[in-house]
């Protein structure tokens, strides 16, 4: 008779030491996570940061073509050197000047110089055309084009340039009889004041440096998706012009007319705006689609006219800020 076999013994978790374990791996997890958002915001602030430098490539790249500085917007009714009018049916704002310098001289070429141009039908607009170096994907909010309706509206974008050095400010406000609905606008200096007719050495005197050229904006701060920011919308409302910056050199008063809104554009009041939701109504204190927002944690990237990209934040002292925006007031920004 063999003595019996004791039975194995299984081993195992104790309900006590599961919970453990699982408590473990919650704590990891929560500690992980952040860490795994920064890494990706961090990328994505990577992503606009190259944008911000490419449209300064692009910026200095148009100068050395033309020998001026890009225009807020530009249209029919060009004057040359001599005053003459040019005969054009060209038009559109900064960010299509700039099309042929970000590799997309294809599309400009294809609606020749006109980003209105129906040439091709309904179907085929450029206006419509989404550009992804427009885009910063820090903004995760879904509009991309006006009334969130893609390929049937006005494309959005997270960049403007600064009305300071795009526009012509000591013109003053546009008059009502400059707009017009047609997308045709007055590209005489002597009427509109969106073509500044300059070089880059006669702009910054205070400095290439010391002054920004291009900021970043939400796409739209409306819940509707309307207003927002346009690399293809008209000066004829300029609610949708990607331009901040808005008013005169002073930064005494915002430009309104042509369907602009005053939400302190202009002067140490108009730093960038802290990230926030969608808002029923802009304002002043909310979300402007006029300001500038700073969407990375309270920091926005902006391009210097000396082609460099650098961030700002939304704490920056308004003296300073306005500083930056003037090219030649003679102030001298403060750190920032």
């Amino acid at each position: 008779m063999h003595p019996q076999s004791p039975r194995p013994r299984f081993s195992g978790f104790t309900l006590i030491e599961l919970l453990v374990v699982i408590a473990i791996i919650g704590v990891l997890v929560a500690m992980l996570l952040p860490a795994v958002q920064q890494s990706r915001e961090a990328a994505r602030r990577i992503s606009c940061t190259n944008n911000v430098k490419q449209l300064m490539l692009a910026y200095h790249n148009y100068h050395d073509a033309f020998r001026r500085v890009v225009r807020a917007y530009h249209g029919p009714g060009l004057k040359d050197s001599g005053g003459n009018t040019v005969s054009t049916t060209k038009r559109g704002t900064a960010f299509w000047e700039l099309m042929p310098f970000i590799e997309q001289s294809a599309l400009y070429d294809k609606m020749a110089g006109d980003s209105y141009s129906t040439q091709y039908g309904n179907n085929d607009l450029p206006h419509r055309k989404q550009i992804s170096s427009f885009l910063c994907p820090t903004d995760t909010r879904t509009f991309a084009y006006a009334n969130n309706a893609p390929g049937a509206h006005y494309a959005y974008i997270n960049y403007a340039i600064n009305f300071q050095v795009a526009g012509r400010p000591e013109r003053g406000d546009n008059t009502s009889s400059v707009c017009a609905t047609s997308g045709f606008f007055s590209d005489d200096p002597a009427q509109g004041n969106m073509t500044p007719a300059t070089d880059i050495g006669r702009m910054f005197t205070d400095g290439t440096s010391k002054t920004i050229v291009f900021a970043e904006k939400y796409r739209t701060c409306r819940t509707n998706g309307a207003p927002g920011n346009s690399w293809s919308y008209g000066a004829w409302n300029v609610g949708y012009l990607p331009v901040f910056a808005y008013g005169d050199r002073a930064g005494a008063a915002s430009y309104t007319t042509c369907g602009g809104s005053s939400h302190n554009n202009v002067g140490p009041t108009s730093k960038p705006q802290q990230a926030g939701g969608l808002v029923a109504s802009t304002s002043v204190n909310t979300c402007s689609n006029m300001r500038t927002q700073a969407f990375h944690s309270g920091i926005m990237m902006a391009g210097f006219a000396d082609g460099s990209a650098r961030t700002i934040r939304d704490d920056i002292e308004g003296d300073t800020w306005w500083a930056i925006c003037t090219p030649k007031q003679g102030d001298i920004p403060g750190e920032y």
